[in-house]
């Protein structure tokens, strides 16, 4: 029988039974069909999979166990068409159903079914009663396990109506990505022994799939006096104006350093971190997640922003790595104490990721910017995409459409990409620009400061895609569009176009040619006296 074979999992949450059909969702495809692929490693019998998107599964970084079972002849890929209009046909599942009967090797199988919610966003709860009822009828009478992988942005909707057909669904699965961990609520799940109901485990995906439990340690007291601090504030100096007076239970520290050295034995004290235009953010990150994981739950931590820049990105790497508030501008301090008192009482409750060096290496993934060759960039993206959603950054695809007679080169040369992880490209008559950390109402600013000129200028048409989902569909399905096709490069006619980019390397002064123009010396002589009288009046 298949097993999810996941390190630290409880039995009873890996297992999955024969004549039985299971649900899996995720907003995004890549992390439950790499998730759906833990189930082959001690497979035996055959696989069949279904998919719109095939190479999804065969082209996963957890599909060496498909491959080598693909080798003996023990998968079977189906490729479908996934347009809901030919979805609705009633003879669609049936048609599915007749193909997977025609194989002897069905019986006893293992069958993954992925597609977009989208095609059963309409269906009606009778709809998709008889659907479902079909897939059951044919797990019992071949003794399948049969597994529904559904993705799409519109899965959280979709997941209350799923929950209705309990009755034909054997367990509900819903995955999603948090803090770089990889979150699985089982609504509920029949095994061998019985049902488990309202479970929720997190995984750590870094060195293989493993069982975190993505909270940090509750902590242990030996002592009655574990949370007296709840009412103490620690703040740095810099936080409010000097000479300002504060109430009794508020201490002041010199900087950041000094209020993290001295926080080492809170348990439940609020503690007010500053950030400067001179603050190291990852350092300032690290101590946070330390504090986080050292002193537990309880313990409140504020970023007050002086006089520095949080971007977005920044701003999400703090709140993934433990920071309860932050505050993006310098108040006054009677309103930072009405901040400060509304967070009192809280529990963290967001699971922490397992290590910060993994969430770092998510932060600084973004290196490229500027152009790129459409196959590169479309991979790019994905990258870029995949990272943004384990730390909860935004990211988002413009596509603009070239006004006819327009050669996409024009515009092109008109880009002044300065961020990194903006990159854009062309292919066909569309010019596709990805701004990293760049949330959807912030597009036209962000736009205003990369193109010179007006938009509408060259393009007739833009179009916005913000979520994860929906970015990532549209590049792997562009890919495959011009598989096959010939797309024009620009790198070397827009190799030229960085002369805006700071370049830290000092000049070669030795190499200069001192007898060109620019470093003629000109002499010229002294101005001549001339006495100068004023002409009198009177005279």
């Amino acid at each position: 029988m298949p097993n999810f074979k996941i390190e630290g999992l409880n039995s009873a949450l890996a297992y999955l039974k024969d004549s039985a059909n299971y649900t899996l969702l995720a907003p995004l495809e890549n992390q439950v069909v790499e998730l759906a692929l833990q189930l082959l490693p001690d497979m035996t019998g055959d696989v069949f999979i279904l998919s719109e998107q095939i190479d999804l599964f065969f082209e996963s970084a957890q599909s060496a166990h498909l491959n080598a079972l693909y080798e003996q002849g023990k998968v079977h890929p189906f490729s479908f068409n996934s347009d809901p209009i030919v979805n609705q046909v009633s003879t669609f599942n049936r048609s599915i159903i007749n193909e997977l009967k025609a194989y002897k090797e069905l019986k006893n199988s293992l069958v993954l079914i992925h597609f977009n919610a989208t095609l059963i966003t309409h269906d009606s709860t009778t709809q998709l009663h008889d659907k479902l009822a079909l897939y059951s009828k044919l797990a019992t009478t071949y003794q399948l396990t049969v597994v529904f992988i559904i993705t799409g942005s519109d899965i959280v909707h979709m997941r209350k109506e799923i929950q209705k057909h309990s009755r034909l669904l054997d367990g509900i699965l819903y995955v999603s990505n948090d803090a770089s961990l990889l979150t699985l609520e089982y609504d509920y799940w029949r095994h061998n022994e019985g049902v488990i109901a309202q479970e929720t485990v997190y995984l750590d995906i870094v060195d293989g799939y493993r069982v975190t439990r993505g909270h940090f340690d509750e902590m242990q007291s030996d002592g009655l006096n574990q949370d007296f601090d709840e009412n103490d504030v620690w703040l740095v100096k810099s936080v409010v104006p000097e000479g300002t007076k504060l109430p009794h239970y508020y201490h002041v520290t010199s900087d950041n350093d000094a209020l993290y050295q001295q926080a080492s034995q809170m348990k439940a004290a609020t503690l007010v971190f500053s950030v400067t235009r001179y603050t190291d953010l990852a350092a300032l990150a690290r101590q946070c997640f330390t504090l986080r994981k050292h002193c537990g739950k309880k313990l409140k931590l504020v970023i007050q922003n002086v006089d520095g820049i949080i971007r977005h990105q920044d701003e999400c790497l703090f709140l993934t790595l433990g920071v309860n508030l932050i505050l993006y501008s310098f108040s006054e301090p009677s309103r930072l104490l009405s901040q400060i008192q509304s967070i009192q009482g809280f529990h963290f409750s967001r699971p922490l990721p397992h290590s910060i060096e993994h969430v770092l290496q998510y932060s600084e993934s973004a290196q490229a910017k500027g152009f790129l060759p459409f196959m590169q960039f479309a991979d790019q993206v994905v990258s870029y995409s995949n990272s943004a959603v384990n730390l909860g950054v935004s990211g988002v695809l413009v596509v603009l459409q070239l006004l006819p007679r327009i050669e996409a080169i024009h515009p092109l040369q008109l880009f002044h990409v300065k961020r990194e992880g903006d990159i854009f490209s062309t292919v066909g008559n569309q010019v596709f620009l990805y701004l990293h950390a760049c949330r959807e109402h912030d597009v036209e600013n962000a736009i205003k400061h990369l193109f010179k000129l007006q938009i509408s200028d060259f393009f007739e048409s833009k179009s916005v895609l913000a979520d994860h989902f929906f970015i990532q569909q549209e590049c792997r399905r562009l890919k495959r569009h011009y598989t096959d096709a010939e797309i024009p490069d620009y790198t070397m006619q827009l190799k030229e176009n960085v002369s805006y980019i700071f370049d830290p390397k000092s000049a070669d002064i030795a190499t200069l040619n001192t007898a060109t123009p620019e470093f003629k010396k000109v002499i010229r002589p002294f101005a001549t006296k001339y006495p100068m009288t004023l002409k009198d009046k009177s005279s």
